[in-house]
């Protein structure tokens, strides 16, 4: 028992380290750029209240906060006072957004391990508070060396954050090219890396996606220079398209593909689109640089006065 309780610091200290690798490793899986940009930002951030603007600087530190906990905690430097209260204060605060999804009846994956472990926000709200505790017992029951250097803290998270930001650059907007992820899949004879483009996901049965194709057509009259638009519909209501497109009011350009395939390829609608995105979704594209992600029915919904803005 003895041995135990003199060895339970190290291995907490072990297991929260694995814990942090990991969480860094699963957002940036199974791609990195996808990872980090479909997955951690536009299914967690955002939903935070960052901005489009803002969220890919915080998804990178963030990140890079997480890999530094993870090699620091392994080492007495400077723990009790720095490194512990860090992972405190980031446990806390996605604590408290978790809460919140909880509170509203959230049961989707929130994006904590990414696409690796998909996790409810109620699961993961249950694993942040083992380890906040965890990390309370850990600085309660440590000593920190006393010859403990700041400098050597402070070079190793310069040095991971750059890092991230250099193997994963953000993508700029306005005339700076760029090559989208959807590219392989798009078939149309407009280039979605030219110009403005609205790449929309759809089911041809969804009232909620016909009220959006709709929208769109409302909203093509009251701006200039309104982006192309195509759709990839899903097969599975492919018969009702003549349907979706007379309700839209006008027909854009499109095309269908499988729902689901079985095979290693990622040739499917559900796979293009992401397993963490829910019909209707509205992808505005400048130059290939995705600019807004709308998807489902909920917080990040298609707002077309939004939009509007955002193309005016």
């Amino acid at each position: 028992m003895s041995a135990l309780k003199k060895n339970l610091p190290i291995i907490i200290r072990v297991l929260i380290s694995a814990l942090f690798l990991l969480s860094a490793f699963a957002k940036l899986y199974p791609t990195p750029m996808y990872g980090i940009t479909k997955v951690f930002e536009e299914g967690q951030l955002l939903p935070m209240g960052f901005s489009e603007g803002l969220a890919p600087y915080v998804s990178r530190i963030i990140i890079a906060v997480e890999f530094f906990i993870a090699i620091a905690i392994l080492f007495n430097n400077h723990l009790k006072k720095i490194i512990i209260p860090t992972a405190l204060l980031m446990l806390i605060v996605f604590s408290l957004h978790l809460s919140y999804q909880v509170f509203l009846g959230d049961s989707e994956n929130c994006g904590c391990f990414g696409q690796l472990i998909p996790m409810t926000p109620l699961e993961a709200l249950i694993k942040n508070i083992f380890t906040i505790l965890a990390l309370f017992y850990l600085s309660r029951n440590i000593k920190d060396d006393k010859k403990s250097s700041f400098s050597g803290l402070t070079i190793l998270l310069l040095s991971i954050t750059m890092l991230m930001f250099a193997l994963l650059p953000i993508q700029t907007v306005g005339k700076n090219k760029r090559v989208s992820g959807f590219t392989d899949y798009v078939v149309a004879e407009m280039n979605i890396n030219e110009g403005r483009k609205l790449l929309c996901f759809f089911d041809a049965g969804c009232e909620h996606c016909m009220e959006a194709a709709k929208s769109l057509n409302n909203l093509r009259d009251s701006v200039a220079d309104f982006p192309e638009v195509h759709i990839i519909f899903s097969d599975s209501e492919e018969g009702k398209i003549p349907e979706f497109f007379a309700f839209a009011g006008t027909e854009y350009s499109y095309q269908v593909l499988p729902f689901y395939n079985e095979d290693d390829e990622v040739n499917s609608y559900l796979e293009i689109l992401g397993y963490e995105y829910e019909n209707p979704a509205v992808i505005y594209l400048d130059n290939g640089n995705q600019l807004r992600f709308y998807d489902g029915t909920a917080a990040n919904a298609f707002n077309a006065e939004e939009l509007k803005k955002i193309l005016q």
